[in-house]
């Protein structure tokens, strides 16, 4: 979270206002959404921060290693749709 303030808007009065709470977002400040029926949003400007970078080599090592199949799953389902 930022360190200036942590604003809490309903999602009704945020949908009413989206302009302004996005504005605020812009200069800093932390915008929780709240929703009844379900988690609440929160809105921070800049982007998010990843943890480590992608280890493309381990992956295709990984990929590389998997076994073959048989049979294709797309094929299975075009199968099935057309049941």
């Amino acid at each position: 979270m930022s360190d200036m303030a942590v604003l809490r808007v309903k999602n009704r009065d945020f949908q009413r206002a989206t302009a302004e709470w996005l504005h605020r977002a812009k200069q800093g400040n932390t915008v929780v959404i709240i929703s009844s029926g379900g988690p609440s949003l929160t809105l921070t400007a800049g982007r998010p921060q990843q943890a480590a970078a992608t280890d493309w080599e381990g992956h295709f090592t990984w990929l590389e290693r998997q076994p073959l199949i048989d049979v294709n799953p797309v094929d299975e389902l075009r199968r099935t749709d057309k049941r």
